[in-house]
Parts: structure tokens; sequence; C-alpha cells
């Protein structure tokens, strides 16, 4: 379920109708201010003033909501139709000695190790999942050294006004380590948490960017730029809700 939802006022208002798709957003606000533009062809308004009017309009609201099944859909995807994602492990920020591409020390995102299935579970204010994972690590003294595991991970969303964008925080909880020499368990399992934790975050998961557009309304002989201001977010255990503020210019 990826439902979108009309644009709606944040001063209250009826509740937002769904929308099948950005096309008929765009042939619903063009169709209101066509019936605007006749309703007072008698009382002709000056650039300067319609300016002013869409300035002054209070900001308007979007809401996404996003289920479990679709972001699992999403990374099944993932792994059919892309390379599996891959960050390197390092020791103090640098490739280990000897790394090569016979055995080049990695760590790769699975779709599943040992039962363990990579899986996105909402609760209330959360998203968690188990992360399956396999890789190598070139090691001087003990060679090439094969792994696989998994870990508990949770995310953490919030909005970054100077990335302009909603990032994800991954945080690695009890990670599980298979067919590793006791001797470089310790050490594996913090260049598996370094790896995640600080090189992989924060990720931009979508920015205020990627969620503007421009809406071309020809009766109206011009174009309104609908301009994502701010994202904010609600998880409860049925879904994952975005809140998209937006204001409206001349495009």
């Amino acid at each position: 379920m990826f439902n979108y939802f009309l644009l709606r006022q944040t001063r209250g208002g009826e509740p937002p109708s769904k929308l099948r798709d950005t096309k008929a957003a765009a042939l619903i606000l063009g169709f209101l201010v066509f019936a605007g533009h006749f309703a007072s062809a008698g009382a002709q308004e000056s650039t300067a003033t319609r300016g002013r009017r869409i300035s002054n309009a209070p900001a308007a609201e979007a809401t996404v909501t996003v289920n479990e099944q679709f972001l699992n859909a999403f990374l099944t995807a993932i792994f059919d139709n892309l390379q599996e994602p891959a960050m390197p492990l390092t020791i103090g920020g640098a490739p280990p000695q000897g790394s090569s591409g016979q055995c080049a020390s990695e760590i790769r995102l699975k779709r599943e190790v040992q039962g363990v299935r990579t899986a996105v579970h909402f609760e209330n204010g959360r998203i968690t999942g188990p992360l399956a994972f396999a890789g190598a690590y070139n090691s001087t003294y003990l060679g090439c050294m094969e792994f696989s595991g998994w870990a508990n991970a949770e995310v953490n969303l919030e909005f970054n006004s100077e990335r302009r964008a909603l990032v994800a925080r991954f945080h690695l909880r009890d990670i599980r380590l298979n067919d590793v020499p006791a001797i470089a368990n310790g050490p594996l399992l913090n260049m598996v948490q370094t790896a995640i934790d600080r090189r992989y975050n924060p990720v931009d998961l979508l920015t205020l960017e990627q969620l503007s557009t421009s809406v071309n309304i020809q009766p109206a002989k011009g174009a309104l730029r609908l301009r994502a201001r701010e994202i904010r977010t609600e998880i409860t255990p049925s879904a994952l809700t975005l809140y998209i503020t937006y204001e409206f210019i001349r495009g």
C-alpha cells in the first residue's frame, strides 16, 4: 500500500481525498484555478496582486503513507535487480594490508543468511528489523577470513534542515558472526559495527528537491511550483506516514 493524499490546508479543513497519481493531482488543481478564473472574470487583477495572493496563502501539507509490505517489496527489488549493497571493512580508516580482488575486505548486505531474512518492521516511533550480511577480511596473520551473520537493526528518521533531506541513521544491536575464529571475533565485530554506524550513516532518503515539482495550468496561462519545505514522520505498527509541508510559488 503506497497512498498519496490530496494537498490540504494545515489550518483545518476536510480530510484529504486520495489521488491515484500526480497527473490526477495536476488536473484537479488546474480545474480549481480554471473555475476560479471565470468566477472572478469581472474583477481583473494585476500581476502584483496575484503574486501577493499566492505568497500570502497558508502552507499546505501532503501526506504519504507506506506500509511494511511496500518497504519489504522495495528491498526484494534491490536484491533482484541490483548488486548487493557493499561497503569496505577497515581498521583505523585504512584498508588492511594485502587486500586483493581474491579476498576483498568488505561486508555485503544479503537477502538471507541461515534462515534470517533482511526485513523491515514498524514499531511505535521506530523502524526495526534483522539485517543479514556476509563478507571477508584479509588479515595479515590469519589470511582471508570469510564470514556471515546477522544483526538486529534500528532505523531512526529525522529531517535535517542543513542537508534539506529526510535522513536515516542505522544502529546495530546483537551482532552475530558465523565461521569466525575466536581470536578474530572481537576485531571483526568492531569493524562490522563501524562499517554500518560510522561509514554508512547518515543516509539521505528523500530530499526536498526530489519532493518538489511544477504544475502547468494552461487556463491560467502559467505554472505553479510546489516547493517542499519540511518533512516530518510518524511511525505506527501499521504504517510509516510522511507529512510534507509545501509552499506554492509562481513557477
